[in-house]
């Protein structure tokens, strides 16, 4: 966005768009209407956060705003979890992505509301409408299609049984010492993501040994996983406001369709033990490495 001249939208301690930012930026931008926002792209829901966003909200914000620019919705990580149809359903592009719910890798979907203009990246042999030029990978998109559907049969029933064990997940987690929830109560979160903070420990160090003992986890999102930085996303929502280096104990957790209260049970032990040990050793990340590794 930034290397095509365009700006970064505020958002709430809750993930979600700041709505009178969002109408500030795009009345600076476009004070008259005459189409100069060519673009607005909001998330469905956050790949870190799991926060689900308010797209009719946002779509009406910029309906009245900058009325000639197009909105975009990246809907990937909502797709397993959400109906689209009503949580994406105001956007005139919504992106999703196959391997988020089953199907294969490196295949996706850009769904257009008609009358939508886009200007083509590849060009040449017309397909796709001639938004893609290229041959179809045939198979990727019917195995996609069928990983969907099963999806979408089953996604209520599932999203309802996920959300459960994650609250009861999120309940035992957060009860013990020095372990906190990122969000806000009451913030619409996707039923397979838990965030959490846990005081007096490194994300990597605390990585490292629930990985030892079977747990994965991540301090991050999935694409940003390996960085050293900070994550952009909770120094967005301002998590380390209360204390400085508080993120540094960022957790993130993701639940799958066939998680059990077994699975939650026994993560909720081995971070207690991981957290207690780590506290008690007063060690940062490069020495429980190779203190695991030598001894």
């Amino acid at each position: 966005m930034r290397a095509l001249g365009g700006g970064i939208v505020a958002v709430h301690p809750d993930g979600r768009v700041d709505l009178d930012a969002l109408a500030e930026a795009l009345v600076r931008t476009d004070p008259g209407h005459g189409g100069s926002v060519g673009l607005v792209s909001v998330m469905t829901a956050n790949n870190e956060l799991g926060t689900i966003s308010d797209i009719d909200a946002v779509a009406a914000v910029v309906d009245r705003c900058a009325p000639a620019a197009t909105l975009h919705t990246d809907a990937v990580q909502a797709a397993p979890w959400l109906d689209l149809r009503v949580h994406a359903g105001a956007a005139a592009l919504v992106s999703v992505s196959a391997h988020k719910f089953g199907g294969p890798r490196g295949v996706g979907v850009l769904v257009v509301r008609s009358g939508t203009t886009l200007r083509p990246l590849l060009i040449g042999g017309g397909q796709e409408l001639g938004r893609r030029s290229g041959t179809t990978n045939v198979a990727g998109v019917v195995g996609m299609a069928a990983a969907l559907r099963s999806v979408a049969d089953q996604r209520s029933r599932t999203a309802a049984r996920v959300a459960g064990v994650r609250d009861r997940f999120a309940d035992a987690l957060c009860s013990l010492p020095g372990v906190r929830p990122t969000l806000p109560p009451g913030t619409p979160v996707l039923p397979g993501t838990l965030h959490v903070l846990v005081d007096d420990v490194e994300s990597e160090s605390l990585l490292f040994l629930l990985d030892a003992a079977g747990v994965r986890a991540s301090a991050s999102s999935a694409c940003a996983s390996g960085a050293a930085a900070p994550s952009h996303v909770l120094a967005a929502i301002g998590a380390d406001r209360p204390a400085p280096g508080r993120i540094r104990g960022a957790v993130r957790f993701s639940l799958g369709h066939d998680v059990t209260d077994r699975d939650v049970d026994r993560t909720v032990e081995v971070v207690a033990a991981a957290s207690s040990r780590l506290r008690s050793a007063r060690i940062g990340p490069v020495e429980v490495g190779a203190t695991t590794g030598e001894r």
